[in-house]
């Protein structure tokens, strides 16, 4: 009796867009400016109403850490790879600092196809969009995609040439 070990091979790895910040970022800046604006007025209204100045200044200090601590948590959540591609398998984690840790994993054999779905000006000219797997549903569901996908095209190649020769080795068989 002999057992066939295979050994999984690293493919494809790579991290998600990084437009996926572009919407953390404008929020963060949007209340640091509000912030800042906040702690302007309680220096300018302080000589005159004490009270309210001092409190007009925690508000916008306590705005100011919040945004600071929003904005980098975002950034600390998304440190390491998000997308591995094996001879087996797509691995894509959804992570998110202290708050979520999800690993989808998709098993090459179940694949019966792989979609690239870039809608709008801004994904096209960024080169990024979401990549759609095909299990046999026919459903689109969250679970079976992959958002801000750098050069889905490419990931999508990949994929599918995986999948041909999977396919192949399995009629062989």
């Amino acid at each position: 009796m002999t057992d066939q070990l295979t050994q999984e091979r690293l493919i494809y790895a790579v991290s998600t867009h990084w437009a996926k910040y572009v919407s953390r970022a404008l929020i963060a800046h949007l209340l640091a400016g509000t912030a800042i604006i906040l702690v302007v007025i309680a220096f300018v209204t302080a000589p005159k109403m004490h009270e309210i100045g001092q409190d007009i200044f925690l508000v916008g200090v306590l705005l100011f850490f919040f945004a600071h601590h929003f904005f980098f948590h975002k950034l600390m959540s998304e440190a390491l790879l998000d997308i591995i591609i094996t001879d087996e398998r797509v691995i894509y984690f959804d992570d998110c600092l202290l708050t979520c840790d999800d690993e989808h994993e998709i098993p090459i054999h179940k694949l019966t196809g792989v979609e690239v779905r870039q809608h709008g000006l801004i994904q096209n000219f960024l080169n990024y969009g979401i990549v759609w797997f095909d299990t046999g549903g026919g459903i689109v569901e969250l679970k079976r995609s992959i958002p801000f996908v750098p050069h889905p095209d490419e990931l999508v190649s990949t994929i599918t040439e995986l999948m041909r020769r999977n396919r192949l080795y399995d009629s062989h068989s």
